[in-house]
């Protein structure tokens, strides 16, 4: 077995490392088997990017390509990383063999911003970092928002909303909560957030508050697809009643989201880019604060 490359592994290395830096996705690439004649030598390694371009090698032809799109696969369906099993010849290999490739994705923290520090938003913001989320707090009270009830916030912004959201306004990767200690802030925060291109939106509220909150937005012409996508009421229905019980019930619908894909399209500032083909994988609600 002819040993790994230093030099090679040292690339990858770095490339994982640029990649981490950058808070940017990617999935590592690691044969763990090679029988036969399989192109790709045990320990060898790759990174792939979102864009299906590749740095290192697992073999090449045929078989580096049905990596690479299983690899793109990986990040898109959130479940996580797997090892998947190639038989040569079932590619059309006239080499044979066989070869095990662990798929790893590399991806940043996700990100929340959670309007409202009241004592859902605390509850909120302990689990969140359970999840190992990155966690930006805003609200304009600073005997409800400070240290001692956020300690593990990334962020505490301790102003009125609409000043937040004009300084650090939510980007695409952030998925943002509202639970702020009224219904006229609620509506603020959403009609000011709605129109920006964020990952996910959700606000606390009843069925009944969530009826009116939406239909306002079509008052002011907020476009429908848009409207769609708003999750109000927040949080998976599990009769959820106190802070930590509805704390759970929103994390729950995020895990989901994270787990199974999805989640709110990107707005039409920025439309989505049409998906390139790909070979096929190779086989191997009503809670919230009274009315």
């Amino acid at each position: 077995m002819e040993p790994v490359s230093t030099t090679g592994m040292k690339l990858i290395t770095q490339a994982v490392q640029k990649l981490i830096d950058a808070e940017e996705e990617g999935v590592l690439a690691l044969v763990v088997r090679s029988l036969g004649s399989a192109p790709g030598r045990l320990g060898a390694k790759a990174l792939i990017l979102p864009d299906g371009s590749i740095q290192g090698t697992v073999g090449g032809g045929v078989v580096e390509a049905r990596v690479i799109a299983d690899a793109l696969n990986v990040l898109e369906d959130g479940r996580g990383p797997r090892t998947l099993h190639y038989k040569l010849s079932e590619l059309g290999m006239s080499c044979g063999g066989e070869m095990s490739v662990y798929l790893e994705p590399l991806q940043p923290p996700r990100s929340v911003v959670l309007f409202g520090a009241g004592h859902v938003g605390a509850a909120l913001a302990r689990v969140m970092k359970l999840l190992g989320c990155r966690l930006r707090v805003v609200d304009d009270r600073p005997e409800w928002a400070n240290r001692e009830r956020f300690p593990d916030a990334d962020e505490l912004m301790v102003m009125p909303f609409g000043e937040a959201l004009a300084k650090n306004p939510p980007g695409p990767r952030d998925h943002v909560i509202i639970v702020t200690r009224g219904h006229d802030h609620d509506q603020a925060v959403l009609e000011t957030v709605i129109e920006q291109p964020v990952a996910w939106i959700g606000m606390i509220g009843s069925k009944r508050k969530a009826a009116a909150a939406l239909g306002k937005l079509k008052e002011k012409g907020v476009d429908r697809e848009l409207i769609e996508q708003v999750r109000c009421p927040i949080g998976l229905d599990i009769g959820a009643v106190t802070p930590e019980e509805i704390a759970v019930a929103v994390a729950a619908e995020l895990v989901l989201l994270w787990r199974k894909g999805g989640g709110r399209k990107e707005s039409p500032a920025r439309p989505a880019k049409p998906a390139k083909p790909r070979p096929a994988p190779v086989a191997a609600e009503d809670q919230g604060e009274p009315e």
